[in-house]
């Protein structure tokens, strides 16, 4: 009961940041345009993001001829399940069960969301959808192995296998000294592994009309919606579990999370759409050879300390 109740209580309180951030990232953006965000409902807009919920609600949900129904229907359910179930495996003060092997858990459930993104693009039966899948599901691959690779290289520093790890890391290792470089690439490859700007191929609205989720309205576009913020939240909180290892301080590790978060904003702000063909090679050419150099120079600074 109480594993429920906890459950129910994460659930919440991930569904109510989602909505609030969605107004800091409207406000930081119409800022940056020098102009106006949402200010009309209630004082400053702070209500606005309840009211977009409470109008998607509302809104019907269209059917293509020939779709499949039922996975046309379950396949937005299915997405934003996955992306809550991640946040079950974090530690905090109101888990009771702790989970012993959280970061394989987040990596497998992961990879289980590349076969959700494929069912949604079938079931549209849309020419667009299609093209927005096979963009998704390439990004998502390719940047999936070097996402993999860098959590083995903390997970090695840490000899942890869960999100603990921050709290064991080893601060006197030379391996502490590769921190700043995998911080940059975990950087870029955390914006390709959501689909944010400047990596936003799966939702080119100028190119495929949205992407994969173009035939998506009403309740079902409101799942989609969660489930890609959520993911954001989600990797921020990641990236301040395996990055902060000198702010062991709640307030300092808070300040940190809310940092990557404004990172997310601040790119779609700043930064133009990136050439698809840059970015496959920047992550096969560059990104990918320099994270399995990292990985094996761990290995071996790890072997060496235990020898010695």
């Amino acid at each position: 009961m109480m594993n429920i109740l906890n459950m129910m209580f994460t659930t919440l309180i991930v569904l109510i940041s989602i909505a609030f951030f969605t107004l800091m990232e409207r406000k930081i953006i119409s800022y940056s345009q020098n102009r106006k965000g949402p200010n009309k409902t209630n004082m400053m807009g702070i209500i606005q993001p309840i009211s977009d919920a409470l109008k998607l609600m509302n809104k019907e949900i269209n059917l293509n001829y020939k779709s499949n129904f039922l996975m046309f229907f379950i396949s937005p359910m299915f997405n934003i399940l996955c992306s809550l179930a991640m946040w079950f495996s974090f530690p905090s003060v109101y888990t009771f069960k702790f989970m012993k092997m959280s970061i394989l858990f987040i990596m497998t459930t992961m990879s289980v969301n590349i076969i959700i993104i494929m069912t949604m693009s079938w079931s549209s039966n849309s020419n667009y959808s299609m093209l927005g899948m096979m963009r998704s599901i390439a990004q998502m691959i390719s940047y999936e192995i070097n996402f993999m690779f860098i959590i083995l290289t903390c997970m090695n520093m840490s000899e942890q296998t869960n999100l603990e790890m921050t709290q064991k890391m080893m601060k006197w290792s030379p391996l502490s000294l590769f921190m700043p470089t995998l911080m940059i690439m975990w950087m870029i490859i955390i914006l390709a592994e959501t689909n944010r700007t400047p990596f936003d191929f799966s939702e080119g609205e100028s190119e495929i009309i949205s992407g994969f989720n173009i035939e998506f309205s009403g309740k079902s576009f409101m799942f989609l919606f969660l489930a890609e913020y959520s993911s954001i939240l989600l990797m921020s909180l990641l990236t301040s579990s395996l990055f902060s290892t000198i702010m062991m301080k709640t307030t300092w590790f808070i300040m940190f999370y809310m940092t990557i978060c404004f990172v997310f904003i601040w790119t779609r702000t700043t930064l133009p759409r990136f050439r698809y063909d840059k970015l496959m090679k920047m992550n096969w050419h560059k990104i990918l050879p320099m994270t399995m150099y990292l990985l094996m120079i761990s290995f071996l600074t790890k072997v060496f300390y235990t020898k010695n």
